[in-house]
């Protein structure tokens, strides 16, 4: 009774074993998790790149509109995007060297090995510009050294590892110095403080000046809220969770919890009352809705960055009487003014549609909406009919 119990235990333990031997399966990436979609349409396939030495999984998205595609169209785009891809197959047909380099990851498959593919998980024998993609299957391509071969007499391997989404390419918009309006603060030394908020997406930069080698974000953010009281931030500790804009007409709100902010388009790890910037540093602020993430908590904005105008308090504004009339307007406006007349008139969007030095401005050409018409410091609403 006992060598037969032991005998049962033995050939389940084989069992199991023989079990997990040929019960490898391929990794994949749920599309929901996807971060870097490419094409148009709305049928969608997957694309990940398994590379030895070190094993990693990379996965791109990939959206067509026609019934399906080769894996040569889905490679062939996704390299035309996404310069950190490519691959070469010299006779057209059979891959022979991929590669992906980010600055920090470096892979490659070459000849020394051979290449291998799947499609949702199963062999295809047909050539990468023959093999054919549906709507909803992904395409693994993979190094031979790093897979396990799960089928012997048809030479089918699989690939373990845990695939990771690929991070979009973006490059923050930054400004140049020479384009910065409203300078704060002396000395031989400056940064750029920019915030981006989002409904409407917009980004204003400051310039700042100072003296000593080195100051923290805290310092540039203090001195220009202390002299521009359009701008204002809270914080908790070293974590900045909001930061408003109003200049009477335009109002901005970021509210938190937190928010990151970049330094030169990086993320900074330390709070903004211990990170330090050097001359020539661009600090930006922003609210990750309308950024792109392009590492795990490293955010990039892409929206123009617009100079803030030099500030005028309360009372110069108020001193600077201005009306305009008719308001709506449909044909013509006029401007009364007390000063000397520098028109300018922008959109929703902070876009300049129109600048004039008359008293009588033609709007015919102006399409029908609201409009900000700013004059000698004074800004009033216009609505165009």
């Amino acid at each position: 009774m006992v060598k037969k119990f032991t005998l049962f235990i033995l050939l389940g333990i084989f069992g199991l074993f023989t079990t997990n031997l040929f019960a490898q399966e391929d990794a994949t990436i749920d599309p929901a998790d996807i971060r870097y979609w490419i094409g148009e349409g709305q049928n969608e396939a997957i694309f990940i790149m398994n590379w030895n030495n070190p094993d990693t999984a990379l996965a791109w998205g990939y959206r067509f509109d026609t019934e399906n595609v080769t894996m040569k169209t889905i490679m062939d785009d996704i390299a035309a995007v996404d310069y950190r891809f490519s691959y070469d197959s010299p006779n057209g047909s059979w891959l022979n060297d991929l590669f992906f380099n980010d600055g920090v990851l470096d892979l490659s498959l070459t000849e020394e090995g051979w290449v291998s593919y799947l499609i949702d998980g199963n062999p295809t024998w047909d050539t990468f510009n023959e093999a054919v993609v549906a709507d909803g299957q992904y395409v693994k391509i993979g190094d031979t050294y790093c897979g396990t071969m799960v089928d012997p007499d048809n030479w089918v391997y699989v690939w373990e590892k845990e695939v990771a989404a690929v991070y979009p390419l973006a490059d923050e918009a930054t400004i140049d110095v020479a384009d910065i309006v409203y300078w704060i603060g002396e000395g031989e030394n400056y940064a750029i403080y920019c915030v981006n908020w989002n409904e409407p997406n917009i980004a204003l930069a400051w310039g700042y000046r100072f003296t000593e080698s080195t100051i923290t974000v805290k310092d540039v953010m203090d001195a220009i809220v202390a002299e521009d009281h359009r701008l204002t931030y809270a914080a908790d500790g070293g974590f900045v969770y909001a930061i408003s804009y109003n200049d009477y007409v335009n109002q901005y709100a970021l509210v938190g919890p937190y928010f990151m902010y970049n330094i030169n388009g990086m993320g900074a790890w330390y709070g903004f009352d211990e990170q330090t910037v050097v001359s020539g540093d661009f600090i930006k602020f922003g609210d990750i809705s309308c950024a792109t993430e392009i590492a795990q908590w490293t955010y990039v904005w892409e929206q123009p960055v617009q100079p803030v105008d030099v500030y005028n308090s309360v009372n110069e504004v108020e001193a600077s009487t201005m009306t305009v009339y008719p308001n709506p307007a449909t044909d013509f406006i006029m401007i009364n003014t007390q000063d000397a007349v520098s028109v300018e008139i922008f959109d929703m969007t902070g876009r300049l549609v129109l600048t004039s030095t008359e008293t009588k401005i033609d709007i015919r050409d102006m399409e029908a909406g609201v409009y900000f018409v700013r004059a000698n410091g004074k800004t009033t609403k216009l609505v165009v009919k």
